[in-house]
């Protein structure tokens, strides 16, 4: 059980400093494709070179199953990564970090609804945080556009991206 809570917090300390990396990425102006395409080649390189010095499957073959899963994956990570970096232009870093750490709500909903998980107090609350986490995002983001429009500058409305 120890070894768990190190991991945990092994993976918290690596998403935090994420964070950190995607503002200075942002500050550097660095190009999102690049950084996404460099960032995925070392993670791969990171991966390959793990693997061969902790293998655990004989004679350095991958079950098929792992390759099924893991390309999609990296697909989707990649996607996301770029994506993230491309939209840090248009808002702020806390407010898109904490959205995409909001994200894992969506696995948890599925997996409420695909696998039928049962919800407990703790899932419940959960989930009406990551709501109300939602809302006040929401509200703060028209509290930005309005402060904007008050200091008379110009509204770009969220649905058809052209200024008021």
């Amino acid at each position: 059980m120890y070894s768990a809570y190190i991991f945990m917090l092994l993976g918290l300390l690596s998403f935090a400093t994420m964070g950190v990396f995607h503002k200075l990425a942002d500050i550097f102006h660095c190009d999102p494709l690049r950084l996404t395409l460099f960032t995925m080649g070392f993670a791969a390189s990171f991966a390959v070179i793990n693997a061969f010095l902790f293998n655990s499957y004989p004679a350095g073959g991958v079950p098929g199953r792992v390759i099924l899963i893991a390309v999609p994956f990296g697909i989707c990570t990649a996607a996301g990564f770029w994506f993230f970096q491309r939209g840090l232009r248009f808002g702020k870093i806390a407010t898109s970090w904490l959205l995409i750490n909001l994200s894992s709500a969506v696995p948890t909903a599925l997996s409420i609804l695909v696998y039928r998980e049962p919800v407990n107090g703790r899932k419940a609350l959960a989930l009406l945080l990551v709501l109300t986490s939602l809302l006040l995002l929401w509200w703060d983001r028209s509290r930005d556009q309005n402060k904007g429009a008050e200091l008379g500058g110009i509204v770009v409305s969220p649905t058809t991206g052209e200024g008021d």
